[in-house]
């Protein structure tokens, strides 16, 4: 089921239409030759039946309030249920619920006030904990071992959020309902859940699919492209509340927040931000997305040059290994990989294995992996180890050429349109953008006497080097937004393949 999304914005920039029950439909035209009191009941009347037209109920997508940090600027995805005897079943599952499904129901009416109000009229647990006016305990960080206090205490205002929405828009099929929240003004869109659908079931599903997306054990980020030059990191959406700034400008300076939450309807996962994202240089504007499980990127329901997607993993292969000295992309012996590099590990395990032997006849050295590490202060821009272990562990480098990514700082008014540097920004991210899917690395040398030495004592080292020394297909192994194991595919024999993580 596809919203009007365009429709929608519209409504909202004109929300103040709502200070008359005539907005949504024409329906209601011949109550004003009723009484104050039969218009109000046929009001009541006709929006409590859209809000009962939906048999399985409506995920809501709340927003206690307009701020940018957690808890209160997230948003929160409550599955509701409304009946004809005004009860409504509330659902959520959350980090406020300890991340166990919680349901309570209580009462709903739709009263008059400058417009037609939702109301949840008695306690509902779900409903109304982010209104209460009461500490968050969550946020507590009281540390009685070390003697550290509690520092939020958000007594008096808890999460601030609404209990009472005017209605915005409903049509009459139902399809959609927008609502915007009565203290606060934060627009609140609900979606059908489909017949059948349980919402145990429905929360874990969605809440599942966004932490593949957006792994909180694996920030590595994300981006969020406007166009082939407008692309941002879209860092820390974990919690769906991302931090975004314009990729190669300053993260302190320039970073701002949009949280987002998502919905399913049928097979098809939404992606909605609570703020509308609007682009001078760009057509439309962005608030909905679509999973595009194909590409494996976040869509623009309006503008398809509106996308979310991983990091390009060839680039990023680069830019996390040269980020800092310790950084490094591992592959142990016991890690995925190809028959023909396979071969080629064993021969080098046995070498070391047979160097050496203790007085029972167990081998002294043993073959542990190689990894990748940016060789800092070097004409040879990387260096690959072979790790190894006797009595403890140690590693013999290699060194190789390849392609690295530049460190470049700009600011939004350097690469916007007219900016005295959106050439060269254009032509790094043209790099970038060829780099994207692949690494070539180049075989140079040996880093000191004892690599070269072990040349000798483990000659099917050198076989190692030879098969590194080449370009690779850079593939992700888990999902193009987690990109802690990535797969080196040899460009020139496709055979050859081995899986490196971070």
């Amino acid at each position: 089921m596809m919203l009007n999304m365009n429709k929608i914005s519209c409504l909202l920039l004109a929300a103040a239409a709502t200070a008359t029950f005539t907005a949504c439909t024409g329906e209601e035209d011949d109550l004003f030759n009723a009484s104050a009191a039969e218009r109000l009941n046929q009001t009541s009347a006709i929006y409590s039946a859209r809000l009962e037209a939906q048999p399985n109920g409506w995920a809501m997508q709340y927003y206690p309030t307009y701020q940018d940090q957690w808890p209160q600027g997230c948003g929160y995805l409550l599955l509701m249920d409304f009946d004809k005897d005004r009860k409504v079943r509330v659902a959520m599952l959350n980090e406020f619920t300890d991340n166990a499904f919680k349901v309570d129901s209580s009462a709903w009416e739709i009263i008059a006030d400058n417009g037609p109000v939702l109301t949840f009229n008695t306690y509902n647990e779900c409903m109304h904990m982010f209104s209460d006016p009461e500490d968050i305990a969550k946020t507590d960080d009281s540390d009685p071992v070390n003697n550290k206090e509690n520092t939020l205490d958000e007594t008096g205002e808890g999460f601030g959020g609404d209990y009472e929405f005017i209605i915005v828009d409903a049509p009459e099929d139902a399809s959609y309902m927008m609502l915007k929240g009565k203290k606060r003004g934060t627009y609140n869109l609900l979606t059908p859940i489909e017949p059948g659908v349980d919402y145990t079931a429905y929360l874990d599903d969605v809440l599942g699919f966004q932490k593949k997306m957006f792994p909180t054990t694996a920030p590595v980020g994300s981006l969020l492209c406007f166009g082939t030059d407008s692309i941002y990191n879209f860092e820390e959406a974990g919690k769906g509340l991302p931090s975004f700034y314009p990729r190669h400008t300053d993260k302190i300076t320039y970073q701002a927040f949009n949280p987002f939450l998502i919905t399913k309807r049928g097979n098809d996962y939404y992606l909605r931000f609570r703020d509308v994202f609007e682009r001078t240089d760009m057509t439309g504007v962005l608030q909905d997305m679509r999973y595009d499980s194909l590409e494996q990127a976040f869509i623009g329901v309006d503008n398809s040059n509106f996308r979310i997607e991983g990091y390009r993993p060839g680039w990023f292969l680069r830019e996390h290994v040269q980020a800092l000295p310790s950084n490094r992309w591992t592959c142990l012996k016991t890690d995925s990989m190809s028959a023909k590099v396979r071969a080629i590990v064993d021969e080098v395990s046995t070498e070391f294995e047979a160097l050496q032997k203790d007085n029972k006849g167990n081998a002294v050295f043993t073959y542990l992996g190689i990894d990748l590490r940016y060789n800092v202060n070097s004409d040879s821009l990387f260096r690959w180890n072979i790790n190894y272990k006797s009595k403890q562990t140690a590693s013999v480098g290699y060194l190789f050429g390849g392609d690295i990514m530049q460190q470049k700082t700009f600011t939004p008014d350097d690469i916007a349109e007219g900016g005295a540097k959106v050439a060269e920004y254009r032509d790094l991210v043209a790099k970038e953008n060829g780099m994207a899917y692949s690494a070539a690395f180049t075989y140079e040398k040996p880093y000191g006497d004892s690599e070269a030495n072990m040349l000798t004592v483990v000659p099917s080292i050198q076989k190692l080097l030879q098969m590194l020394s080449r370009e690779f297909i850079v593939s992700t192994v888990k999902s193009k937004f987690d990109l802690t194991y990535l797969r080196l595919t040899a460009k020139d024999d496709a055979d050859i393949w081995f899986d490196v993580k971070k």
